[in-house]
């Protein structure tokens, strides 16, 4: 049956249509250079999230995957400014776009792409190289999670909005306030001084005389805020009629009783000039009263810049995380955050469903969470929990299937729970947060197609053996009689008996895996004893393959050496399918650390990176044009890696296009 994916290559060209110039250049680059590889190959999320960002009119930017390949779209494209970045860091490394600044933002990624909380920062300095020089950036930024399609984080989505010019003005207007602030102090003669500063300062600065608040100056910056109208001279309510509603009263208290006033995002509807259309504008701004020579308030001094870009910004920014959020509303996540240190534990609206309580009062892990989970499960929970909390053992990675009891409504719910765990310096966890999903559906069907698979294969195998038996009796006749055509036809028949007998065992092992009645007889066997009986049985009836072994040292396992000799003979075998004839195959094992460890090498075609973190799960098979006519239903791998994990061992793969694979077990060593 193929992947998901095969749909997927078939679909993935609407996800990368429009987008302007980045959408071009998304569209033309040669992604099989970096290892998420080219776009058919693509999950889901990706193709979603990317089509999102290149159609989007905000600035957003995407790393994706272990490496944090990068996608940005149009609007973000002029934060690189010009001879910078651009285009070189679409499909860029993270590491080597930013290396600058990668000591600041790499841990926020690593918060994020651990499962912590989405990282908000408001004008944040973040120096980057841009325009041949390294500039002082200031920034408004989100880091966001992605998750890939196993629900892990597969990415760190930003958005975000460039406020350095804003953050500058307001400095100025800070120091044009501070200065005005000295020279209140400083005698009459000193205004002409004054009033040239006034003059030349980037923000908006105005003074108003007399209780009618005449305009007695106006700065440059002042007129641009509003372009065509002639205000000096004039009384504030004729030059600008429309603060009637708002801004009037508020200049009123400030002369009338000597009140200082300073407003930030205030909502002013302004028109730009006069009979233009009326705006929503955004303003900061600071009314401050004038005083005369007796220290009576004869006029108010405005310092004013216009902030409806950075709030319009804002709005968007919380728009989109608006979006996030309703993304994990749609998807029936529900979220835990669990505080070590405090020893609290939170729940949302979600979580609190799938534990079967309806009440908002604080929960605890011991009363809420162990106790509503399933007996049978509450030990293997426990237990996998303890080794999620030591760091050398685990990472922090969280990752279970189980079932729980409804605490109210005693219902039964199997769920899958994703997290992290995070340490401090001495690697004591101090937080453990992350997601459930209710499984039940899927796992009742797994259920259900478990029987049926265990029951067809017992079905199956009853007549299979009598078929053998007579394969067997015929082929004892054939060779009496001397009839070589028929013996050499019933060896063919026998092999394909031998070949499906081996499926149906298959099968029927997955089965036992998955009811938890799979048993291992252990005993105490040489490893060497075990590997050197395989390969020779392996090497016997392949003449395609040479098959090396090198001898290993002296290794006396306490395993089931029947499961162990499977997981091998599954692995030569796939090295034999996978790889040109007469190509070397290489098996060789030694001790490391405690462990018993075995490699089996291949001079095969190789597997790419996205196939690797799926290749040991259960039905899953690399498609391209050099597998298709490979047989083979996926499950070989699957059995070979919970085989070693029910020894306690490690199963993985090292590979390289073109130059073929290493596949590696070890399994611990117990003394005799």
């Amino acid at each position: 049956m193929p992947p998901p994916v095969s749909q997927q290559q078939l679909s993935y060209h609407p996800y990368l249509e429009g987008g302007g110039e980045m959408g071009q250049l998304t569209r033309g680059f040669d992604w099989s250079s970096t290892v998420i590889g080219t776009p058919e190959n693509w999950s889901q999320s990706l193709l979603t999230t990317v089509s999102i960002i290149l159609n989007s009119k905000f600035p957003m930017f995407l790393w994706w995957g272990p490496e944090l390949i990068q996608f940005y779209n149009d609007a973000y494209r002029p934060s690189f400014g010009n001879d910078g970045k651009h285009p070189t860091a679409l499909g860029q490394k993270g590491a080597a776009c930013w290396p600058e600044i990668w000591p600041v933002i790499k841990p926020l990624i690593d918060q994020v792409m651990a499962g912590g909380e989405a990282v908000w920062h408001e004008d944040q300095l973040i120096p980057i190289y841009r325009n041949n020089k390294l500039e002082d950036v200031y920034w408004t930024f989100n880091y966001s999670r992605v998750n890939n399609e196993t629900g892990k984080p597969g990415g760190v989505l930003v958005i975000c909005t460039e406020t350095t010019k804003q953050i500058k003005a307001y400095n100025d207007l800070s120091r044009a306030k501070q200065a005005l602030e000295m020279a209140q102090a400083e005698s009459e003669s000193q205004r002409d001084r004054l009033k040239r500063f006034f003059m030349q300062a980037p923000a908006g600065i105005c003074i108003l005389n007399g209780p009618d608040l005449v305009f007695e100056l106006v700065n440059p910056s002042y007129q641009e805020l509003l372009p065509g109208r002639n205000l000096l001279g004039k009384p504030i309510l004729e030059g600008l009629p429309e603060i009637k509603e708002n801004v009037w009263g508020i200049l009123q208290d400030v002369y009338h009783n000597d009140k200082s006033f300073e407003g930030n995002g205030v909502h002013v509807p302004l028109a730009r000039y006069i009979g233009g259309p009326i705006e929503d504008r955004y303003f900061n701004f600071i009314y401050q009263p004038r005083h005369n020579a007796e220290g009576l308030v004869d006029g108010i001094l405005v310092f004013v810049f216009e902030v409806t870009e950075m709030i319009n910004a804002k709005n968007k920014l919380e728009k989109e995380q608006h979006k996030l959020q309703m993304a994990m509303i749609a998807a029936d996540l529900g979220t835990f955050d669990r505080d070590l240190e405090k020893g609290t534990l939170e729940w949302d609206e979600r979580c609190r469903a799938l534990f079967g309580i309806s009440h908002q009062e604080a929960v605890t892990f011991e009363d809420d969470f162990l106790n509503a989970i399933h007996p049978e499960d509450t030990g293997r929970v426990k237990d996998f929990i303890n080794k999620v909390f030591i760091k050398t053992v685990s990472n922090g990675d969280y990752d279970i299937q189980f079932r729980t009891i409804g605490k109210e409504d005693q219902k039964l719910r199997w769920i899958r729970s994703m997290g992290k765990a995070t340490f401090d310096g001495q690697d004591k966890p101090v937080r453990f947060t992350g997601t459930v999903l209710d499984i039940t559906e899927q796992k009742l069907n797994e259920i259900r197609k478990n029987d049926f698979i265990a029951m067809v294969s017992h079905e199956l195998k009853t007549p299979l053996t009598t078929v053998k038996a007579y394969v067997q009796m015929l082929m004892a006749k054939s060779k009496k009689n001397e009839d070589d055509f028929t013996l050499a036809a019933l060896n063919k028949v026998n092999k394909q008996v031998k070949k499906m007998t081996g499926m149906i065992n298959g099968f029927l092992d997955i089965s036992r895996l998955e009811t938890g009645k799979i048993h291992l007889n252990k005993t105490y066997f040489l490893l060497h004893d075990l590997l050197k009986e395989t390969v020779e049985e392996l090497a016997s009836a392949t003449q395609s393959h040479t098959i090396s072994f090198m001898a290993c040292e002296t290794i006396n396992l306490y395993a089931d050496a029947e499961k162990i000799r499977q997981v091998i003979n599954n692995l030569i075998s796939n090295a034999i399918k996978y790889s040109p004839k007469g190509k070397l195959i290489e098996i060789a094992c030694q001790q490391i650390d405690g462990m018993a460890q075995v490699s089996i090498k291949d001079e095969g075609m190789g597997i790419k990176q996205q196939d690797k973190e799926k290749l040991f799960e259960r039905f899953y098979r690399v498609e391209n044009a050099h597998t298709s006519t490979i047989s083979g239903f996926g499950i070989g791998l699957y059995l070979s890696a919970e085989i070693i994990q029910h020894h306690a061992g490690k199963i993985w793969v090292e590979s390289e296009i073109g130059k073929g694979s290493t596949f590696y077990f070890s399994l611990p060593i117990y003394p005799r």
